[in-house]
């Protein structure tokens, strides 16, 4: 253990006594970390469950960083068909869930926008349908075809040659190259996924074809894919709680009360279409050089309609004619129930439908070129990628009427309604309005990197590494609207269906309500496509921002004897142009704010070999993540019907932290290890947000937005185990402790986004020559979604499992199963207020089965 103190201590010291040599105006690069060692897993040709554990052991095991893998189990065939759904299995990864379906991650405690990912190193713009969805840095895993992927990598310390951005972590998603496979190899699947809830089973098929010249010169790998969708999420929810002052029809005030803002019986359905292309060239025309070419172009048609019969207190001016106040431990006294009147204004009840017609797309086109010379190996690289899209029709259909009616959430994961007409006769029910919208967004980034790097032999360091970097990103959104119809004297009666007799099961009690007229979306698409319609820019939903970063860095290598790992610095200047309309409404003016900032990023790296099997790994690093694209410009986003929004402030500043990581990794046999990490992040600034009333489209709506906040700090333990315990039956455990603490601008103690005090994973898989299988079970406990709605998500855990039997050795049948104790996701307003509910929704099973092919 002595020896192995001075080996840190001399790493350590020689690093600090030549980083002087580092500051030079020096640049960045994709990461090619340990290339030396990434040869040494790159031998390792195996196939299956077991291979997959192997391969991703051995990239931890050899990494320089303290970094997670997962790996293909074969070509086309990763372990999950959602790729977020194979990250949470890693320590300290969490997933968010989007209609049962892994859409972001975030990783130790923080939130999903504060990590990045990147496809072979470099950025992958995306954007989201939703016509309200608060532009984000997280990606949208959802675009990301599961069949493309070799492997991923979850760096949860930085290195200098990363691309910076991310507090919590970088996950670098793998493809495959053309000359690394085989000749005319042909890899596909053909399945079928059944959804319990929608009663619907879609095809899913995918191809890939790989090609390579004799001389093993060039090579092209081409993969097309197309998976299908129809889902349906059954939800009861509520939203707006706050203190309010309360007058009743008798005249009695009831001041500072918590109370909600309205709510509802919803039901989602989704037709969802994804197709993509990859397309990979290499080109090597000698040994020392080689050329690659990578296409990515990947489409979601996800047209979609939302139902929802809502109470809402006070529309049109209605009062309670009753209500139930208790005293709440932590929020006072808090409305559980009441009876709200007629309103003298008309209506007081919406039977609200949303039918949209929604599309994203993403590219991404890289170009690298790799020469090794005598001395120097160097790498160029070119690129552009590009999300695009959104709800290109928004149209929303108000029923109407006015009847006395009441609600009652005293009980927790549940609202129970009743209303004084049947919400099933659609003659009770008329047109209040019919209103057109549309959004669209753009996220595309233009890049140029250079990097050079050389063997060395001075004390500790083996290679000296730097680069240039310089990225072009912007952000764009507007969205228009248009004024409603109010004139059309439709009647639901005339545009209604039956709501399934499904619908609800499991959620709930007797006095849910589960039973209303739902609008037929087809005939809504085809008379109301047919008016005119005259679009005008929303103009508090509309912004630009510019990023130009210019990024460099060195770092060095670390190989004394029992000792390995890097050190380098990275130096980053962002200049930002934040363009947005302000003013008040109908006298906005567009503004743009200009902002620049200069970060120095230094990190160390180190893994001491205890032993043969024992190492042990430190690092330190500071970090930098930008804030959300919506939390940077002075744009709204919001709803007038649920008067709920978000908002951003141009003069946030970005997340700040120092972090510092130790651990122990015990590799007792080949598919065998023991893992146990601390880590500390000193965060500078969070961001507070504080929900306050705006007046929008001559509407009180609810807002929440970014303010800079005070310091704070996260910190953790992960623990991992995996083990071979017989032939071919294999067990994986990890457990992650987040322990978060941050202030508001009064001190008061407020919780961190993103940060779920408990994580744990469990997996058990067999496999032998004919047949192969995996379960796991995925928990998370609860935590902030830092937005306002849906406010605070309760603890959620999911078992999956598949089975796969080969045929021969060309071909297989797959089996899977999603959620199969068919879970559901319950949020409310904030931590400890269960009864404030805002949403309990199920999603429930999916079940895939079908055949993979590989010759």
């Amino acid at each position: 253990m002595f020896n192995n103190k001075n080996k840190l201590s001399l790493a350590v010291s020689s690093a600090l006594m030549s980083s002087t040599l580092y500051f030079s105006p020096y640049a960045f690069a994709q990461n090619d970390s340990a290339v030396s060692n990434q040869k040494e897993v790159e031998v390792i040709q195996v196939r299956g469950i077991r291979g997959s554990v192997v391969k991703s052991l051995n990239t931890k095991r050899y990494a320089d960083a303290i970094v997670d893998a997962v790996t293909a189990e074969d070509i086309g065939k990763f372990p999950d068909q959602n790729v977020a759904e194979s990250l949470q299995r890693i320590t300290g990864v969490s997933l968010t869930r989007n209609f049962g379906e892994g859409e972001r991650v975030s990783i130790r405690g923080t939130s999903e926008s504060q990590n990045r990912t990147l496809l072979n190193g470099q950025a992958v713009g995306s954007t989201d349908w939703w016509t309200n969805s608060a532009a984000s840095r997280g990606f949208n895993y959802t675009m990301l075809p599961s069949e493309i992927v070799s492997g991923l990598e979850v760096y949860k310390s930085p290195e200098a040659d990363i691309d910076e951005g991310s507090i919590g972590g970088t996950i670098i998603v793998r493809t495959r190259k053309p000359l690394d496979l085989e000749a005319n190899k042909i890899a596909g699947s053909l399945l079928a996924q059944h959804s319990e809830i929608s009663g619907e089973t879609d095809p899913q098929a995918s191809i890939m074809y790989n090609f390579k010249n004799d001389d093993e010169t060039f090579g092209a790998l081409v993969s097309l894919i197309r998976q299908e969708r129809n889902l349906r999420r059954d939800g009861i929810e509520a939203w707006s709680w706050t203190d309010r002052n309360i007058t009743m029809a008798d005249g009695t005030v009831h001041e500072d009360v918590y109370s909600p803002g309205g709510g509802g019986s919803a039901m989602f359905s989704q037709e969802r279409v994804r197709t993509g292309i990859t397309l990979a060239l290499q080109y090597r025309p000698s040994d020392a050089t080689d050329i690659s070419f990578n296409l990515l172009d990947s489409t979601l048609d996800a047209d979609n309609e939302n139902q929802n019969f809502l109470w809402l207190p006070e529309r049109g001016n209605s009062q309670y004619t009753d209500i139930t106040i208790i005293d709440h431990n932590k929020v006072g006294k808090m409305v559980v129930g009441g009876t709200m009147g007629l309103s003298p204004d008309g209506t007081n009840i919406l039977n609200e439908t949303k039918v949209r017609n929604s599309k994203l797309k993403t590219k991404a086109y890289d170009l690298k070129v790799e020469h090794e010379g005598e001395l120097w190996q160097s790498t160029y690289q070119l690129g552009y990628t590009e999300g695009s899209g959104g709800s290109q029709a928004d149209r929303s259909v108000g029923w109407v009427g006015n009847y006395v009616h009441s609600f009652d959430t005293s009980q927790t994961e549940d609202v129970r309604a009743s209303y004084g007409a049947d919400p099933k006769d659609g003659t009770k029910w008329n047109l209040g309005f019919l209103r057109y919208d549309n959004n669209d967004a753009k996220d595309d980034e233009s890049y140029f990197q250079a990097d050079f790097k050389r063997p060395i032999d001075v004390a500790v360091f083996s290679e000296i590494k730097m680069g240039l970097k310089y990225r072009d990103h912007s952000r764009f959104n507007t969205k228009n609207t248009t004024d409603a119809r109010t004139d059309l004297n439709w009647s639901l009666a005339d545009y209604s269906l039956v709501m399934p007799s499904d619908y609800l099961s499991g959620l709930g009690s007797s006095g849910t309500l589960r039973a209303y007229a739902i609008t037929d979306s087809d005939k809504v698409r085809q008379d109301g496509d047919a008016l005119d319609w005259n679009y005008r820019v929303l103009k508090a939903s509309t912004f630009d921002i510019k990023e130009k970063i210019l990024a460099g860095y060195v770092k060095t290598t670390i190989d004394a004897d029992g000792m390995r790992g890097n050190l380098g610095v990275r130096l980053v200047h962002t200049k930002q142009e934040s363009s947005a309309f302000a003013g008040a409404t109908g006298l906005e003016t567009w503004t743009t704010q200009d902002k620049d900032y200069f970060d120095v990023l230094p990190s160390i790296n180190l893994a001491i070999d205890l032993s043969d099997d024992l190492l042990m790994r430190f690092s330190a690093a500071r970090v930098m993540s930008r804030p959300d694209y919506a939390s940077m410009t002075a744009s709204t986003s919001y709803n007038v019907e649920t008067q709920t929004g978000t908002g951003g402030n141009p003069d946030i500043d970005p997340f700040r932290a120092t972090q510092f990581d130790t651990g122990i990794e015990w590799y007792f046999n080949e598919a065998g290890l023991f893992s146990a990490v601390f880590f500390y992040k000193d965060i500078q600034s969070f961001l507070d947000s504080t929900p306050a009333l705006e007046i929008h489209e001559n509407t009180p709506i609810r807002i929440s937005r970014p303010s800079n906040g005070r310091a704070g700090r996260i910190q953790g333990l992960e623990f991992g185990y995996q083990q071979e315990l017989l032939e071919g039956f294999g067990i994986s455990a990890n457990y992650t402790y987040v322990d978060g603490e941050a202030k508001d601008k009064d001190g008061n103690d407020v919780t961190i986004p993103g940060n779920s005090e408990h994580t744990v994973n469990l997996s058990a898989y067999y496999e032998n020559d004919t047949l192969s299988g995996r379960i796991s079970y995925n928990h998370r406990s609860g935590y902030d979604s830092g937005n306002d709605w849906p406010g605070y998500i309760d603890a959620y855990g999911q078992i999956d499992a598949n089975l796969t039997y080969n045929i021969n050795e060309n071909l297989a049948v797959v089996l899977e199963a999603i959620n199969l104790t068919d879970e559901h996701t319950f949020s409310y307003q904030e931590e400890g207020v269960e009864q404030a509910l805002t949403g309990v929704y199920a999603d429930g099973r999916r079940f895939v089965a079908g055949i993979r092919f590989n010759f």
